[in-house]
């Protein structure tokens, strides 16, 4: 919790707040009530507003904010595209309660503590957008914005409170890889950083799995060179925005190709998927160069062979001792890892298919500098 939330401000008592309505002795402190709230569900904070000035004002302080995402326990929400063969790929969630758009349409690209990064598939434009408060930020365009874009993360940075964006492309002259991060909020554009090369201009990409993690984004990247196969996790420390980079040994996975880089409970951790378990290796002491702790478990997914049917598996996300499971654009799953059961199914309906960008996540008040009111024009 103190790495995530700061140390909270003074708010003023219901007798040194004019605004606010009085109450009679004796009331409750404010850090009881900061407690309180903390833990009280999203739609109710966002009716509590309208009890006080001092409610509302603590309500929209981005520590308090802070502290109620990583103490809050709402259900999850799975957030996905839904996409016809030969059709448009479309956002959409498992919120039955959700009105949809029927006007701009836009595509799922990442999310980040209750809010979406999502791209028009109109105009290209990328948006942030927290469903719940109903508020939205449109981002600067890319200098780089026609090239094809690899990944995009979408991070908090607990030292700073700010969350930032990083964007990894490929220049569609040259196929170079190139990167850039903005500060959600903060900047008027994007920043150029400098993206390792460790094998130089003859290499070819083979493979390109990145997640955020611990206050860092890690990219693992498999490239071929001369016949040769290297394997190697590069690491952005989102404060410093520094990269480090690693080798791996050739032995520690038996397949590159079914290897993927996820959060595991805050951590970040390569997964290779396998007949019925999941092998993770932890990625430790990453700012140390030509180091990575040999931390390897493995996960039984024997509890959910009979929903798998043989379907190709990518891990998603594991919080809280639950692993999320994309299953061949067919469904989406929760697995209980200490108990080895499934415990949700996302399907979809018949003639759809679910596509790998899948973003699990609880509502937040999360907010950003900027942000405006939704339209009357829903996001899809």
């Amino acid at each position: 919790m103190a790495s995530r939330c700061l140390e909270m401000k003074r708010l003023k008592t219901p007798d040194e707040d004019k605004n606010c309505v009085p109450v009679r002795e004796p009331f409750l402190p404010q850090d009881v009530v900061v407690e309180i709230l903390s833990r009280t569900p999203v739609q109710c904070l966002l009716r509590m507003k309208s009890v006080c000035k001092q409610w509302n004002d603590l309500i929209q302080d981005s520590y308090f904010i802070q502290k109620h995402i990583s103490l809050a326990k709402s259900s999850y929400i799975v957030y996905f595209n839904k996409w016809k063969p030969g059709g448009n790929m479309d956002e959409e969630d498992d919120d039955d309660n959700k009105e949809k758009s029927k006007h701009e349409k836009f595509h799922l690209i990442c999310g980040c503590d209750g809010m979406l990064l999502k791209r028009s598939n109109a105009s290209k434009k990328y948006v942030i957008e927290n469903p719940t408060i109903r508020r939205m930020l449109v981002l600067p365009d890319s200098d780089h914005h026609h090239h094809l874009s690899l990944s995009i993360t979408f991070s908090f940075v607990p030292s700073t409170g700010e969350y930032k964006l990083v964007s990894i492309y490929e220049d569609t002259a040259t196929g170079n890889e190139g990167c850039e991060v903005i500060t959600a909020g903060m900047d008027d554009s994007w920043r150029p950083l400098q993206l390792p090369n460790s094998h130089g201009l003859n290499q070819r990409r083979r493979k390109l799995s990145v997640a955020s993690a611990g206050a860092a984004v890690h990219c693992y990247r498999v490239t071929e060179v001369g016949g040769q196969i290297f394997e190697e996790v590069i690491s952005l420390d989102l404060e410093t925005e520094c990269f480090t980079s690693t080798a791996l040994k050739p032995s520690s996975f038996s397949d590159w190709k079914k290897v993927s880089a996820l959060n595991w409970n805050g951590r970040p951790v390569l997964a290779e998927t396998g007949r019925g378990d999941i092998k993770v290796l932890v990625i430790e002491e990453y700012k140390k160069k030509h180091k990575l702790a040999d931390n390897k478990f493995g996960v039984s997914l024997g509890g959910a062979q009979k929903l798998m049917e043989g379907d190709d598996v990518i891990p998603l996300v594991a919080e809280l001792g639950i692993l999320w499971l994309w299953l061949s654009d067919k469904k989406v799953l929760s697995y209980d890892i200490k108990r080895g059961r499934v415990l949700r199914k996302v399907s979809i309906a018949e003639g759809y298919l679910i596509g790998k960008t899948v973003y699990v996540a609880r509502a937040s008040l999360a907010n950003l500098k900027g942000m405006q009111k939704q339209q009357s024009s829903r996001l899809v």
